[in-house]
């Protein structure tokens, strides 16, 4: 049996392992790094806010339950299904799943909005991509 080394954190480092395993092979799960949620606050989001965007399901995850709470009215934009399905089970009433990849679905918020503000979970880590279009857009 060939095995697979398995870098990625949890939970994503078991969900590999077990498509991994499905397929025939032996996973190795070794993660190298960890994802751990940074402080945000709930007064902290702003106000005039007209949607939420959201492009890792970690980032929905990881929210305070004071903060989703805050947002949860807003309509949130995820980058595709497993985050769509992670800002459902958060709370989030209007979840819009987009087409899996961020530049994507910067474009079609972007074609929605004329500007305003969006408020963005995101870690520290993230591709400048998505918010180099949405900036470009007045959003």
């Amino acid at each position: 049996m060939l095995r697979v080394l398995v870098t990625r954190p949890e939970p994503g480092a078991s969900r590999t392992a077990h498509r991994l395993e499905q397929m025939g092979f032996q996973p190795i799960l070794l993660p190298l790094t960890e994802t751990v949620a940074l402080p945000a606050k709930a007064r902290e989001a702003p106000k005039d806010a007209m949607a939420v965007a959201v492009t890792s399901a970690n980032a929905v995850r990881h929210a305070s339950r004071e903060l989703i709470a805050a947002l949860a009215a807003l309509p949130c934009h995820a980058v595709g299904k497993r985050t769509a399905e992670a800002g459902r089970k958060a709370g989030f009433t209007t979840v819009n799943e987009g087409p899996g990849d961020a530049v994507a679905l910067a474009d079609a918020i972007a074609g929605g909005f004329a500007a305003g503000t969006i408020v963005y979970l995101c870690g520290r880590v993230r591709f400048p991509a998505f918010e180099q279009r949405l900036s470009a857009a007045g959003i």
